[in-house]
C-alpha cells in the first residue's frame, strides 16, 4: 500500500511540476552479506550534504547527488541484481528490504533529477536555513532540513496554484541515514503531505514578486 500511495504521489508531481514550467521513508534493514559498499562518507556535515543533493538537482548533477547520498553505481547494481536473482541469493526479507531501499533513493535521485529542476532552476539561491531532528525512522537517523529557495526573477521562478510568480518560498526536506555494511546511504525526499502540497502548487511562500 505504501508504495502504490508513494507511486501515485509521484506522478501527480511529476504532471503539476510539469505545468508549472510555464513557465518518505522504511527503517532500514540489516547489511547485505556481500553485496557492494556505499561510497567512502563524503565530507561535510548533514546541512552540507542537504545542499549537495540540492544542488546537484539545480546543476543536473547526478555524480554530485550520488554523492550526497553515498551511493555509487556499483552499489544500485549490485542491489538491483541480488532481486533479481533472489533465490539464488537466497536473501533474507530484511536483505531484500535492504537492497529495495538502495534502489529506492536511486530511483529518488533520476525523479528529482528529470522533475524537481523548474523548482530549482540554476539561477535560484537555495539556502538551508535550519536543520532539526525528527526523531527515529525505525533505527534510521531522522532529519529535517529547512529549505528556503529565491528566484532571481520572474520568467524564472515557479507559480503557485493561484498563478502568482512566487520570489521565496520554503520547503522541508527529509533526511534519512541508514546504515549498510561499512557504511552509511542518505534518503533526501519529502513527506506524503509535502509531495500532496508540491503536487499542487500549493507552497510555502515567504513573499512574492
Amino acid at each position: 500500500m505504501k508504495n502504490a500511495v508513494w507511486l501515485i504521489l509521484v506522478c501527480a508531481l511529476s504532471a503539476n511540476i510539469s505545468a508549472c514550467n510555464g513557465k518518505t521513508a522504511d527503517p532500514p534493514a540489516p547489511a547485505v552479506q556481500g553485496a557492494q559498499k556505499p561510497a567512502s562518507e563524503p565530507k561535510g556535515g548533514d546541512r552540507e550534504l542537504a545542499g549537495a543533493f540540492l544542488a546537484g538537482i539545480q546543476r543536473g548533477d547526478k555524480a554530485g547527488m550520488y554523492r550526497a547520498t553515498s551511493l555509487t553505481p556499483e552499489l544500485v547494481n549490485g542491489s538491483r541484481d541480488r532481486l533479481i536473482y533472489i533465490k539464488k541469493e537466497k536473501l533474507t526479507d530484511q536483505q531484500r528490504q535492504n537492497c529495495e531501499h538502495v534502489l529506492k533513493i536511486s530511483g529518488d535521485v533520476d525523479f528529482f533529477l528529470k522533475k524537481l529542476r523548474p523548482l530549482l532552476p540554476e539561477s535560484a539561491k537555495v539556502s538551508i536555513t535550519g536543520t532539526k531532528p525528527a526523531g527515529k525512522a525505525g533505527e534510521a537517523k531522522h532529519l529535517v532540513h529547512v529549505v528556503t529557495v529565491t528566484y532571481a526573477d520572474q520568467a524564472s521562478a515557479v507559480r503557485d496554484k493561484t498563478g502568482k510568480a512566487v520570489k521565496d518560498l520554503r520547503l522541508n526536506l527529509q533526511q534519512f541515514d541508514y546504515p549498510l555494511e561499512s557504511g552509511t546511504v542518505r534518503e533526501f525526499s519529502f513527506s506524503s503531505d509535502d509531495f500532496e502540497k508540491l503536487a499542487d502548487r500549493d507552497f510555502e511562500v515567504l513573499s512574492y514578486f
